[in-house]
């Protein structure tokens, strides 16, 4: 328990529900390791602005630049000049100009340019990413596909809202499914299925995660788009290939789908998580 202790106090004061496990104690991440902020279905940077003001105001960063990723692959960056070689915790806002696309294969495809992209420029060899909603799926497939970058280490994953098993967005309300004692769901989208047949890709084991979902608490089981069960199968993915895994739960009005990149109370989970800050 003395691993969580810190963490715990934060949660008790944020009103907040975690359970997870880990594989070591974490370090003080001040560093120049990269944070990617990924937005979801029909959504842009914008989505991410508010996590970024946060971080700014915190303290941890004095660094944010976008990376645009057209449809053809190509990534443009503004304000690129701000990483500088001395720069703390660097951001890079992902824009996907396409934002409406469901192939989530061409999805991770564009992330791994913009890493790419990022890496070559800056040469980092470390990173973290914050996903939102389908920014989650964009994430998974990357992490479990072809173009995965090697030599490029993940260190910490924040997943929010993601619609793991599916969405009422992808016709995958699946209200009725539930979560087996091991915790593979009853009813499977195709993307799931995806991730099972690839899951052990999956070895990353200094990689921390920390998975964020909400509930409405009106008899929905909901974020009022994603199921509590669709967000909290990820964790039968990756138990045991995560060097850590956090589930946390935000109840009430303020978990709704979108209003989940707006919540004060998930923002300071983040900047914790990630840099140890409030």
């Amino acid at each position: 328990m003395k691993k969580y202790y810190g963490l715990w106090v934060v949660l008790v004061i944020l009103g907040v529900t975690m359970v997870g496990w880990t594989k070591g104690s974490q370090s003080n991440n001040r560093t120049q390791t990269p944070t990617f902020f990924l937005h979801g279905y029909g959504s842009s940077y914008r989505a991410e602005l508010f996590f970024v003001r946060k971080a700014k105001q915190a303290g941890v960063t004095d660094s944010v630049v976008r990376a645009n990723v057209l449809p053809t692959g190509k990534v443009l960056l503004q304000h690129s000049a701000t990483w500088r070689r001395n720069s703390r915790n660097p951001i890079v806002e992902v824009d996907f100009v396409d934002n409406r696309d469901r192939n989530y294969h061409q999805d991770a495809d564009w992330l791994a340019d913009a890493l790419h992209r990022l890496q070559r420029k800056y040469h980092f060899h470390k990173y973290n990413v914050v996903a939102h909603s389908m920014g989650n799926l964009d994430l998974m497939y990357y992490l479990l596909g072809d173009k995965r970058l090697s030599g490029l280490k993940l260190k910490h994953q924040v997943d929010i809202a993601g619609p793991f098993d599916g969405s009422n967005i992808d016709g995958y309300s699946f209200l009725n499914n539930r979560l087996q004692k091991n915790g593979l769901p009853t009813r499977l989208s195709f993307f799931y299925h995806y991730f099972l047949t690839h899951r052990d890709r999956y070895s990353f084991d200094q990689t921390r995660v920390m998975n964020i979902y909400g509930n409405l608490n009106n008899g929905s089981n909901s974020d009022g788009r994603v199921s509590t069960v669709s967000a909290r199968s990820l964790k039968y993915l990756l138990q045991h290939r995560a060097k850590s895994y956090q589930q946390i739960k935000i109840s009430g009005a303020s978990a709704q789908h979108s209003r989940l990149h707006h919540n004060l109370k998930v923002s300071r989970l983040i900047n914790q998580f990630l840099w140890k800050a409030s």
